[in-house]
């Protein structure tokens, strides 16, 4: 039993276990690699060594409200989904499409790079190029720097993007793109946006009208 589990932990790991589960409510993942901004490296994160270690005892006390965690250590994340589909974060419009933007760039930093790591490195400059190259418009909006990362802004605080340097308000971030973006926007969404996509660029090449 959970209770009986939980009184064998030592204060210091009980008190990290609550921390964990705040964050994990909080944020919905815990990722692996972290960055750190005094060592301006990445570095394991403490919180998804002790979900590796109590991972049963963690997700066992999480079950009793309706939670699972998603354990994905080829990744390195922990990601958590509710049974009821309850709580789910509802973001805006152009996060939303920020979003959806940073799994493209994922994806395909991943196949052609030469990366190394889970974590993607991107500026707010790229993030704008490959929104202008693939015809992705923000309803409204004039797509500047400063937008882009207002939107970066809110899925920082779900730890879908990690902030290396520059400022949300000027407009010029460099940042990581984490793992974590795949559970974010699951892979038959970025299928159907991408065919969108092509449908309205190849009528905007043909001369034809968009409804």
């Amino acid at each position: 039993m959970f209770e009986e589990e939980i009184v064998k932990l030592s204060r210091s790991d009980q008190d990290t276990f609550a921390h964990v589960v705040n964050s994990l409510l909080l944020s919905g993942f815990v990722v692996r690699d972290q960055f750190d901004t005094r060592e301006k490296t990445m570095k394991i994160n403490p919180s998804f060594r002790f979900l590796e270690r109590y991972y049963e005892l963690v997700n066992d006390y999480l079950s009793f409200a309706g939670w699972e965690i998603d354990r994905d250590l080829i990744n390195g994340v922990f990601a958590l989904k509710n049974e009821y589909r309850e709580n789910r974060a509802k973001l805006d419009r152009e996060t939303s499409l920020i979003t959806f933007v940073l799994r493209l760039i994922y994806e395909s930093e991943k196949s052609e790079s030469s990366q190394t790591g889970e974590s993607i490195y991107v500026t707010t400059p790229q993030v704008q190029k490959v929104m202008l190259d693939r015809g992705i418009l923000l309803p409204g909006k004039k797509l500047t720097g400063r937008l882009v990362d207002r939107c970066l802004r809110i899925l920082a605080g779900y730890n879908i993007i990690n902030k290396v340097s520059g400022s949300y308000d000027e407009g010029n971030v460099s940042f990581y793109i984490l793992p974590s973006i795949l559970y974010a926007v699951d892979s038959d969404m970025i299928a159907a946006m991408g065919n969108a996509l092509d449908q309205i660029n190849a009528k905007q090449n043909d001369g034809g009208s968009i409804v």
